[in-house]
C-alpha cells in the first residue's frame, strides 16, 4: 500500500503554536505594556513613526480622549529594549493615497532612521490606518521591508500566504479575544496536528487608557503565557523562522532535507520530529 507522507512545519523547539503582539505609533503608553509583557515573558513589535517621536499631541475621537504622546528618540532604545522596533512610516500618511515616490520614502526613511537607533535592520512595518494596495506593497518590498501587518481580523490561527500582508488574529478591544484565546490554548495531539498555528494581537497602547483595558491585557498575557507548547516570539522572529522553513531543500526522493539557512528547523514527519540544523542535512526514516 502506498504511504502517504506529510511534512508538517513546528516551530522552534518543536513547538506547534506561536503567539505574538503588535502595537503601534510609539507612545508612551507603551512602556507600561512592555513592563507587563516582559514580566509574563511575552515578546511583540512596536511600530514607530520615525518622524513623529517626541510629539506631545492629544487625541480625541469618537469614544477616546487620551494622551497620543510619543517617546523622544532618545528613549527609544532603552524603553524597547527586549521587543522588536519596525518600520510605521515617518508621518503616519495613508500610503494608498500618497504619490510612489513619497510612500518609497516614507518606508525607507523610517527604516534608516530606526537603524540608526537599533544599529541592526530594522524589517518589518504595520501600514499606517492599516491601507494598502499592490503598488504600496511593491515599494515596501523594494526598501527591504520582508513583512507587513495589516489591521483586518482574521479570528483565526492562520499564518500569511504573503506576509506583505500579514492580517492579526484580532484586535484587543474586540469581545471575541478570550474566547479565541481559549480555542488557541486547547493541546493539540500530533494526530490531530496539521498546521502551525499562530495568536496575533494588535493595537494602540493609549487605548488601554482610553477604554480603562490595563487589567484586560494583563490578564490576556497572563492567561497566554507560561505554556510548553507555545512559542513567545516578535513578528519578525516568526517571518524569519517560516522564510527558513521555505528555504528547506528536498532530494528528489525526500529522503533528505539539507537546511541552507542560519537557523535550526522543525518539522513533524509521519508522527516523528525532526530538527535539522543549520547548514545540515536531515535523513529521513522510511
Amino acid at each position: 500500500m502506498l504511504r502517504l507522507r506529510q511534512d508538517i512545519p513546528l516551530f522552534p523547539g518543536g513547538k506547534k503554536k506561536a503567539l505574538t503582539l503588535s502595537y503601534d505609533d510609539g507612545v508612551t503608553q507603551d512602556e507600561r505594556l512592555i513592563d507587563m509583557m516582559n514580566q509574563y515573558k511575552v515578546k511583540g513589535t512596536f511600530n514607530i513613526n520615525a518622524g513623529l517621536m517626541g510629539d506631545r499631541d492629544w487625541l480625541k475621537q469618537p469614544g477616546i480622549d487620551v494622551s497620543h504622546y510619543k517617546w523622544e528618540k532618545e528613549k527609544i532604545h532603552s524603553v524597547y529594549e527586549g521587543q522588536e522596533i519596525a518600520v510605521h512610516t515617518m508621518t503616519h500618511p495613508d500610503l494608498a493615497r500618497v504619490p510612489e515616490g513619497m510612500a518609497a520614502y516614507e518606508i525607507a526613511h523610517c527604516r534608516k532612521v530606526l537603524e540608526e537607533i537599533t544599529h541592526t535592520p530594522v524589517t518589518g512595518m504595520a501600514y499606517p490606518f492599516g491601507t494598502y494596495n499592490q503598488r504600496v506593497k511593491d515599494a515596501a518590498k523594494n526598501c527591504g521591508i520582508t513583512y507587513a501587518r495589516t489591521i483586518q481580523s482574521t479570528g483565526s490561527f492562520f499564518l500569511p500566504e504573503d506576509f506583505l500582508e500579514w492580517n492579526p488574529t484580532c484586535h484587543h478591544t474586540e469581545t471575541c479575544v478570550f474566547e479565541l484565546l481559549e480555542k488557541f490554548l486547547q493541546p493539540v495531539s500530533n494526530e490531530d496536528y496539521n498546521a502551525l498555528m499562530l495568536f496575533y494581537l494588535w493595537g494602540h497602547a493609549y487605548e488601554f487608557d482610553a477604554y480603562e483595558q490595563w487589567g484586560m491585557i494583563e490578564q490576556f498575557l497572563r492567561k497566554a503565557s507560561g505554556k510548553s507548547d507555545v512559542w513567545y516570539a516578535t513578528n519578525g522572529e516568526i517571518c524569519s523562522y517560516i522564510k527558513a522553513v521555505d528555504s528547506l531543500v528536498y532530494s528528489s526522493t525526500g529522503d533528505y532535507i539539507y537546511n541552507p539557512s542560519w537557523q535550526d528547523v522543525w518539522l513533524l514527519i509521519d508522527r516523528k520530529i525532526y530538527c535539522i540544523k543549520s547548514g545540515g542535512t536531515a535523513i529521513i526514516e522510511p
